[in-house]
């Protein structure tokens, strides 16, 4: 009885390891990325859920990290100052959104890529989202928090990038 698990559980990792590197089965991601298909230029813009005046050093750092790193991968970013939303897009933004207490230092770091493409919802024009991804942040202080989110913001960035790549 004990070899008949131990030969199933054996057979098991081995289909699952052969289903994982199967290079005719697309990786369920890319669905996520073909929307973004022929993209050659973002506007950038951040936000934070707080207004503090900490967050703008943070909002820039953020922005300039994004820029470097789509700069390196000839994509070309553009600043949206100014410009109503459906005039800036394709929209690469990044929102944090923070959840502070005591003792509590939490961050949700979410990029999305919104088009010019309007949909209307509940009768009002709302920009269509194309991408959307998210990462939590965790610190054990304000500077902490704010490093921690710098990194997942550039993880996000670095993940819809390598996504596109492998578009074309």
């Amino acid at each position: 009885m004990r070899s008949l698990a131990l030969a199933l559980l054996a057979t098991f990792t081995a289909l699952t390891a052969v289903a994982q590197n199967d290079p005719l089965r697309a990786a369920p991601q890319d669905k996520a990325f073909a929307k973004l298909r022929g993209i050659t230029q973002f506007y950038i813009d951040v936000t934070t859920s707080e207004n503090r005046p900490e967050d703008a050093d943070l909002r820039t750092e953020i922005r300039d990290g994004m820029e470097l790193e789509l700069r390196r991968a000839n994509l070309t970013p553009k600043a949206v100052e100014g410009l109503s939303p459906e005039a800036a897009t394709p929209l690469l933004l990044v929102e944090v959104r923070y959840d502070r207490g005591l003792g509590r230092y939490t961050a949700d770091v979410i990029l999305s890529v919104r088009d010019n493409a309007t949909i209307t919802r509940n009768k009002e024009a709302v920009l269509a989202q194309s991408y959307s991804e998210s990462r939590r942040a965790l610190g054990t202080s304000d500077t902490a928090l704010n490093r921690e989110v710098k990194a997942r913001s550039r993880e996000l960035v670095l993940e819809i990038i390598d996504g596109m790549k492998r578009l074309k």
